[in-house]
């Protein structure tokens, strides 16, 4: 079955998305912040091994894209009922959102310093790809989860203080940022071959080499649309949220949005 053309795929990324899930609520419920993303990518990388092993590094791909969902919807939507839990659980999580907001209240972003952006940009995914390589990707999935969980938490944080709520669902999550995740997601791929080959668990020179490619093309077009598009999406982003709730420190027990309606 996995090497049908059509179930093959579908397999792979449903078990992706049921590992991305279960990773999530296993390290949710271990309450700790460190152990969050180690038991995210911990299942991540079964669903990759197990995919790469009796499929193909494409189906790998694939399993790890079901994952990055999987891992991520759910988040969402606990970290919108439980943000003061988020504010605790999640490495970077206030000061990502601290430097985000600062992007929508002044309008100044990356733009602003390409060069600085993609300096930035590269020593992420120079110690991204040193994880993937030395680990054959556990290690990648652990920073990967690190990565998403607390743009999982912005997010979220966003769409609890939307004052147009169909606007922060189409624009909290960056088109640039989406593009950047699945090249990772390749790149993690690709640059995991060479361990597995010395493990025994040989891949697709040909895919291996096409996932390198495309990651390379999407990190690339990443910080393209970076550049070009944050000032407009930053201005429509800005004035479809409540940025004072979005960057009130939340109280255990007391949601953003709780607060918000006491206050009026």
């Amino acid at each position: 079955m996995l090497r049908d053309p059509v179930l093959g795929p579908v397999y792979v990324l449903v078990l992706g998305l049921l590992c991305g899930w279960m990773g999530f609520r296993l390290g949710w419920q271990a309450r700790n912040r460190f152990l969050l993303p180690v038991l995210q990518g911990g299942m991540g990388f079964l669903a990759f091994l197990w995919a790469w092993t009796f499929a193909s590094p494409l189906s790998a791909a694939i399993a790890v894209t079901g994952w990055t969902l999987g891992t991520s919807f759910p988040a969402i939507g606990t970290f919108r009922r439980q943000p003061a839990a988020a504010e605790a659980q999640v490495l970077r999580a206030a000061a990502y959102r601290a430097e985000m907001l600062a992007w929508l209240r002044s309008g100044v972003g990356p733009e602003a310093a390409p060069r600085r952006t993609a300096l930035a940009h590269l020593r992420e995914l120079a110690a991204y790809l040193l994880a993937a390589a030395a680990t054959a990707n556990a290690g990648a999935l652990v920073l990967g989860a690190v990565l998403l969980n607390y743009m999982n938490a912005y997010v979220a944080r966003l769409l609890v203080a939307a004052r147009r709520p169909w606007t922060v669902r189409l624009l909290a999550w960056n088109v640039w940022s989406l593009v950047r995740v699945l090249g990772y997601v390749l790149l993690g791929v690709a640059a995991a071959a060479p361990l597995l080959r010395l493990t025994g668990r040989p891949g697709d020179p040909a895919q291996v080499r096409a996932l390198a490619l495309t990651g390379a093309l999407a990190v690339m077009l990443d910080l393209v649309l970076k550049l070009l598009l944050s000032p407009p999406a930053g201005r429509r982003l800005a004035a479809a949220v409540d940025l004072d709730l979005a960057a009130a420190v939340p109280q255990p027990g007391t949601s953003p949005g709780l607060t918000r309606r006491l206050s009026r």
